[in-house]
């Protein structure tokens, strides 16, 4: 769902730099498949330098996201930021967008950045969402814990080494060779 409070106007804008600032929260999630997010509190600063052939847009991600941890599953807050960029060029001929570069036909008068704040604003997650130490649920830990499966080494003994398979050791001996 496109929403209109996503959408820049660069038509009346001056050659020059222009801040626009953008609240992220929950709602904007709501929409979107698969979000795990619970809370969210960010601010993005998405800045344009308008020139006469293209858009240089500088998106300034900040703030506060709740997930779940992905240890112990409760609730965790914690914080992102980064800092990202992208062209738009001004093309009446059909060219297909890069990661960096999108193409934006003479006609067109308003810019929907929705899509790119989402994508940003994803970009800015961390890798591993968990909990500080100690911080976790201990009742779900002590859960987890019963079903892990820790590998101990086992010794074989020599009358076990002489059964292999001979040609397992013609095999190994070639590793060995390495």
């Amino acid at each position: 769902m496109v929403q209109e409070r996503y959408k820049i106007p660069f038509v009346g804008l001056k050659p020059g730099s222009h801040e626009f600032h953008f609240e992220v929260t929950e709602t904007f999630f709501e929409t979107c498949e698969n979000s795990d997010i619970e809370k969210a509190n960010c601010q993005v600063t998405v800045t344009i330098e308008k020139q006469s052939t293209m858009l240089v847009l500088s998106f300034d991600v900040g703030g506060n996201v709740e997930f779940r941890c992905d240890r112990c599953a409760g609730s965790v807050n914690l914080p992102i930021q980064g800092e990202y960029g992208l062209i738009a060029k001004f093309s009446d001929v059909e060219v297909q967008n890069t990661e960096e570069i999108i193409y934006l036909s003479s006609s067109e008068h308003q810019l929907d950045v929705e899509n790119f704040i989402y994508e940003f604003v994803q970009l800015s997650f961390p890798v591993r969402k968990l909990h500080g130490d100690g911080e976790c649920d201990e009742e779900m830990i002590k859960s987890l814990n019963k079903y892990l499966v820790t590998e101990e080494p086992v010794e074989q003994d020599s009358e076990e080494i002489e059964k292999e398979d001979p040609r397992w050791s013609a095999l190994k001996s070639l590793i060995k060779e390495k």
